[in-house]
């Protein structure tokens, strides 16, 4: 073997190690079933799921499940390892669009057989959820959630403008007209010196940001068939051109260079933005922020709103044994996703979305209303591949750096040889 051969050997061990890897794990001890369940909540939902675990522990004293937090920025890289070397959790979560990355791999369990044999079925779900857990005809997850893009607005810069409904309540536009109206109003320049005190509205993330808008007026990343890039479209451009046109002659948006988007709005410097319910807790901690949500506006042809979902997987090679606590527990995290809810993020199970508990979660409520119309990324092992080139198209647009037209046909030319290496 090679000096070089030997040193990828050794670095593969030392990260083996690292994350567990080739570690044999007894199926059951003392009648006692023992479960890996891995994730990303790092932040306030971590809190909420581990209080999860720790009641289902409680009730299942056969099965004990022990959880293990990784931050996002770090987690696939272990998941994928632990898949690839052994030593992978019995249970893990995966966002939508990163799914079919590791079914089309044949890492993941194939639900179906469970499925068919239990009481659980795609009726008791919201369908676009329940088939972005879905990969060439194979269920292969159960939706623990979805977590889409939704309007925040500051009620009381609302009422201060007089944008309200007959009870004086702020009153969230529904359409681009409203939208537009609202923002002027919002926006105040008491020195007219082009740097508003206030704004009226703020691009966020402008992935989410721009894929809502593009999937309202039509368009997508890739073709419908999911074999070439679609960017270079008129609905690519048109809703690309407009959301530059709310910063640079409408002007009631600042330009995204030197903001820090969301403070704005945590501060009560901007009076509208687009982000996920997950931002959710971020201002129930701020005090003195007076808040509300409702659906995204419909700025083109259609509603429609970016959407991903937390979906519950099983590794393929599962251990019979840990598979059937695992789906017990994958059902008890569904069956109590109302609790999951109150930690910031909207249920796709049914009866839970017409529950009156549930309602009374207003934001999540609200954003709920979306589901019938959300808009996952395109379900494609290319995905994250042209991500980049997506992100870096809308950026230099809003920046003022590129026209939508060149900046769109270079990002689908990039895109394109990335899929035809697939």
């Amino acid at each position: 073997m090679s000096r070089r051969g030997a040193l990828i050997l050794l670095i593969l061990g030392a990260l083996c190690l690292i994350c567990g890897c080739g570690q044999k794990r007894a199926s059951h001890k003392n009648g006692v079933v023992h479960l890996e369940f891995w994730n990303g909540f790092s932040g306030p939902d971590g809190t909420t799921m581990e209080r999860i675990v720790r009641e289902f522990n409680k009730l299942h004293p056969d099965i004990q499940v022990r959880m293990q937090i990784i931050p996002w920025g770090t987690y696939y890289d272990k998941v994928t390892l632990g898949l690839a070397f052994g030593g992978s959790p019995d249970v893990f979560v995966v966002h939508a669009d990163r799914l079919p990355e590791y079914a089309d791999r044949s890492a993941l369990y194939d639900m179906d057989e469970l499925i068919r044999s239990d009481s659980i079925s795609a009726a008791d779900f919201m369908p676009r959820p329940w088939n972005a857990g879905n990969w060439k005809g194979v269920q292969y997850a159960i939706p623990l959630d979805c977590h889409p893009i939704g309007l925040y607005y500051n009620t009381k810069l609302f009422e201060k403008a007089g944008i309200v409904d007959d009870a004086g309540r702020a009153k969230p536009p529904t359409n681009l007209a409203e939208f537009v109206d609202a923002a002027q109003k919002l926006t105040i320049d008491s020195n007219g010196d082009g740097a508003p005190e206030q704004w009226g509205y703020v691009f966020t993330w402008f992935r989410t940001n721009y894929y809502t808008y593009l999937s309202q007026f039509g368009g997508d990343l890739f073709t419908a068939d999911g074999r070439k890039p679609a960017l270079n479209s008129p609905q690519a451009q048109d809703s690309l051109d407009l959301m530059r046109d709310f910063i640079y002659n409408r002007r009631f948006a600042p330009s995204p260079e030197g903001q820090d988007a969301w403070i704005g709005f945590l501060t009560g410097k901007v009076a509208m933005a687009l982000e996920g319910i997950y931002m959710l807790s971020s201002m129930e901690s701020q005090e003195d922020l007076h808040f509300a949500g409702a659906p995204c506006p419909v700025f083109g042809k259609k509603p429609g709103a970016w959407a991903n979902s937390h979906m519950l997987v099983m590794p393929a090679d599962s251990d019979p044994v840990k598979r059937e606590a695992a789906w017990k527990f994958i059902k008890y995290l569904s069956d109590n996703s109302l609790k999951w809810a109150e930690g910031g993020q909207v249920p796709v199970r049914r009866d839970i979305l017409e529950s009156p508990e549930f309602k009374k979660l207003t934001v999540q409520h609200e954003f709920s209303k979306q589901l019938p119309y959300i808009n996952y990324m395109p379900s494609s092992i290319s995905l994250n591949q042209a991500l980049p080139f997506f992100d870096a198209a809308v950026e230099a647009v809003l920046c003022n750096i590129k026209p939508a037209s060149e900046a769109l046909a270079e990002a689908d030319r990039r895109i394109g040889e990335v899929m035809s290496r697939q």
